[in-house]
């Protein structure tokens, strides 16, 4: 509770106070008849422009260690959704691309048969893998892209840095998360037990869970 009073005596009043100030001089700008009342306006952008950051960086951390901060969690979740959004786009790009690769790969074989057989799409084309790995995790990233690419799935590998997470669900470095909408949980155990087969020491603590606010049918695999 302390935490909550210094916050307040910290962030909170001198806004406020800042905001009365404005507030006052915008009303003597507006009562004055040799003042323009679109100057009071322009005072009044300028201090929306001043305290948003405060806003959008201001967080209430109360007693039980949780912490209150709307407008930066909408702002996290909505850089979470762009980031799967387009890394799930460049998935389906990559894996229609491996499909193509595979099918000439398969005409070129049949090319002196007398018939050319049908070539059947691979089974997990419609699966889509997100890897978001940071910059010490990048050749594993391509590793496990190529090795997803190669069983059928769509897979693409996003750079990030993970600021678009909170707190509570930073990893250490050196740890897997396979998240997903909370409705994929199998599909989320599929594709962990695809990456074991091949990469056991990095996926031995892998970290599974499903994302209420996450939209979309992709997983995503975080390489902390």
């Amino acid at each position: 509770m302390d935490n909550v009073w210094l916050t307040a005596a910290i962030v909170v009043v001198p806004l406020l106070a800042g905001l009365c100030l404005i507030g006052v001089l915008a009303r003597g700008i507006y009562n004055n008849p040799n003042v323009p009342n679109g100057a009071a306006i322009v005072l009044g952008v300028a201090a929306l422009l001043c305290v948003a950051p405060t806003l959008l960086n201001f967080t209430v951390k109360l007693s039980s260690g949780t912490e209150i901060s709307v407008v930066k969690e909408q702002f996290q979740n909505q850089t979470q959704q762009i980031k799967n959004d387009f890394g799930a786009q460049g998935g389906k790009i990559n894996g229609a691309i491996e499909e193509l690769r595979r099918r000439v790969t398969a005409l070129e074989k049949a090319s002196g048969a007398s018939a050319t057989p049908a070539i059947a799409p691979s089974p997990n084309s419609s699966k889509v893998v997100v890897l978001l790995y940071t910059e010490d995790r990048k050749e594993l990233a391509l590793q496990m892209q190529s090795y997803l690419l190669q069983q059928g799935y769509s897979a693409n590998a996003v750079y990030t840095d993970f600021t678009e997470l909170s707190d509570a669900n930073h990893l250490a470095s050196g740890s897997v998360a396979i998240v997903s909408a909370d409705g994929n949980s199998s599909l989320r155990k599929e594709v962990e037990n695809v990456l074991k087969t091949i990469f056991p020491q990095q996926m031995q603590n892998v970290v599974d869970s499903g994302l209420a606010k996450l939209v979309g049918a992709s997983i995503q695999v975080r390489l902390f």
